[in-house]
């Protein structure tokens, strides 16, 4: 909404020095709020800071009963809006008094305006922002920007910063128990025990949705489904299959039906290892045994089970698994990258 006075806006007092510098700004007029201030928002002022050698308080206010003095979110700048709207934009792009669930977007070409957020203004009205916003970027004061949490990289893709989990959906993996045992199939549930030709490892592709698809870190907290890649052992039956919901000592075995699947979790521990746990449930050992078995339980959400995780080939016939890693001393280290890899 454009304001067509900058009248709102008015000093109380006269004085040689002014609270603010008016900005030459499109849409609505601004002032640029300095050090030398203090904003009283209760009672809708700015001050200037009392000066000891004068009798006068410097005092910007707005003109009127219906305008109030609105701040941006940095609080570095003020103007005069309707009740409901608030100041939004940049000294980049424009200033503009706009009401809840929207934001000053467009672009110096074709000017800025308030709209809903996730648009854009074209010109003429506002549309879906994915005609400007390209590679992951979303719309924020009328400019394309990486989400928070990601950066963007030198291609002007947005990704993801920061510390990591190292795990990622669609990839493989095995777990490891603390009895040092691979946990995997034995026909009926799943148990870490011995290497037996009664036992098959699970190769374990880890899910955030049924088609499995790939890319994006799993973080603590974001439920996983597990689907294992391997069949039954000494047949090779039920592949692909996904680690059903078993709860309070029934062990976890194999289900064809995503929604009767488990929701995991996967917690970075420190030393390289992460805990197995469960959104809703916690995840525990499901009997005594040497061989243990798991089972979700419903009494408690924080149990979990610490493993080893190793990343595996899905494939194992897949070209781009000469590329896991890097030649050198150190194999655990130095990952590539071979997504782009040629058949």
């Amino acid at each position: 909404m454009k304001l067509s006075l900058f009248g709102f806006l008015i000093l109380s007092l006269e004085a040689s020095r002014a609270v603010g510098s008016r900005l030459k700004t499109k849409n609505v007029p601004v002032i640029e709020i300095d050090a030398d201030t203090e904003i009283l928002e209760d009672i809708g002022e700015i001050h200037y800071k009392d000066d000891p050698d004068s009798p006068f308080q410097e005092t910007l206010r707005c003109k009127g009963a219906r305008p109030r003095l609105s701040l941006s979110s940095d609080k570095k700048f003020a103007t005069c809006c309707q009740p409901g709207q608030n100041l939004l934009g940049s000294k980049e792009t424009a200033f503009d008094c706009c009401a809840a669930g929207h934001q000053v977007a467009g672009s110096k070409e074709v000017g800025y305006r308030c709209c809903p957020i996730n648009q854009i203004w074209n010109g003429n009205v506002c549309e879906s922002e994915a005609v400007l916003c390209k590679n992951g970027k979303t719309m924020r004061d009328g400019v394309c920007v990486c989400p928070s949490g990601t950066k963007e990289n030198a291609e002007g893709t947005c990704v993801e910063q920061g510390c990591t989990s190292g795990i990622e959906a669609g990839k493989c993996y095995t777990f490891t128990f603390p009895n040092g045992h691979r946990w995997g199939f034995r026909g009926d549930y799943y148990a870490a025990r011995a290497e037996h030709m009664d036992q098959q490892w699970g190769k374990f592709k880890l899910c955030k949705n049924e088609d499995c698809t790939a890319g994006g870190s799993i973080n603590p907290g974001e439920g996983i489904r597990i689907k294992d890649v391997h069949g039954n052992p000494r047949n090779g039956l039920y592949p692909n299959q996904w680690l059903h919901r078993g709860l309070n000592g029934d062990h976890i075995r194999k289900t064809p039906n995503y929604p009767d699947a488990g929701v995991f979790t996967l917690t970075k521990w420190p030393c390289g290892k992460y805990c197995l746990g469960g959104v809703e449930e916690g995840l525990a050992f499901a009997c005594p045994s040497t061989e243990p078995a798991a089972t979700f339980v419903t009494y408690d959400k924080q149990p979990c089970i610490p493993i080893d995780v190793l990343e595996v080939p899905c494939d194992i016939h897949a070209r781009e698994n000469n590329c896991i890693w890097k030649h050198g001393s150190d194999q655990c280290c130095d990952k590539v990258d071979c997504g782009k890899a040629s058949n």
